[in-house]
């Protein structure tokens, strides 16, 4: 009888709170919707001020992708929560590190994806700058002579370079060089940022542009002959680590055995 007497007052304390709540909602309605849309808008100034926010936008863009953090980050989530159920049915306490694995192959594929990017952007760069400077040489000015270079020539680099000069040519905008190192910052390509430093100084000072430029353009052709070189002495080496334990090895065994096993006989 007690429990009968406790869970009646809890009961009617409950339904007693819930028609003050009820006549409060009636005399002072609340917007639901409102508060939802104001709660989402804090969100999202919360998110883009966020430093992390900042980051993701600034990789994503210099991975290529024409995606939105937000919209990674719910992808990441939802690829996560896959790998944590795949792994529940396996071992409930592998679900943890299905998830983080989930989230850290996200992070994975987009660092992998900016630094591919950053390489086929380097390597356009090469011929580009061999091209530029053969146009200085005919005479006429270095922008003029980039244009033209960067319309002859077909590329992700090559249509950048041509929206930057199209746009830095409206009266009161921004420079082409500082454009030039704004877009050197964001994808992480040092080689235009030393570009835009020539191109300044040739402006401002009326230095060669020339000599610089193919003096640039010497110093990358040879980084990528040394990086060539390195990774040709990768691959050898992934071939002949291989080779050599499982071809050399087994071919070794079968040529000593006859010696070994009369070694052993003579032993006995």
């Amino acid at each position: 009888m007690p429990d009968a007497w406790i869970g009646g007052s809890l009961a009617a304390g409950f339904l007693f709170s819930g028609c003050v709540i009820v006549a409060a909602w009636h005399r002072q309605p609340v917007d639901l919707v409102g508060e939802l849309s104001r709660l989402r808008t804090a969100l999202v100034e919360w998110w883009g001020d966020a430093g992390p926010a900042r980051s993701l936008s600034a990789a994503i863009e210099r991975a290529g992708w024409r995606e939105t953090p937000e919209r990674l980050v719910a992808m990441a989530l939802a690829l996560a929560l896959c790998i944590a159920a795949a792994s529940w049915l396996v071992a409930p306490v592998v679900a943890p590190l299905g998830f983080v694995a989930g989230c850290v192959l996200v992070l994975v594929a987009l660092n992998s994806a900016v630094e591919r990017r950053r390489r086929r952007l380097a390597g356009e760069l090469v011929p580009l700058l061999e091209l530029f400077t053969l146009e200085l040489s005919g005479g006429g000015s270095a922008l003029t002579a980039l244009g033209t270079v960067s319309v002859q020539v077909e590329g992700e680099l090559a249509a950048d370079l041509r929206r930057m000069l199209i746009a830095s040519q409206v009266t009161g905008s921004v420079s082409f060089e500082s454009r030039l190192l704004d877009y050197a910052e964001r994808t992480g390509i040092g080689a235009l940022a030393s570009l835009a430093t020539i191109l300044t100084a040739s402006r401002e000072y009326g230095t060669g542009t020339s000599q610089g430029v193919r003096a640039l353009s010497t110093d990358l052709r040879r980084g990528q002959r040394r990086e060539l070189i390195s990774h040709s002495r990768r691959a050898l080496n992934h071939v002949l680590l291989p080779a050599a334990v499982g071809v050399l090895l087994p071919f070794l065994g079968v040529l000593m055995f006859p010696a070994v096993s009369v070694l052993q006989r003579s032993l006995r």
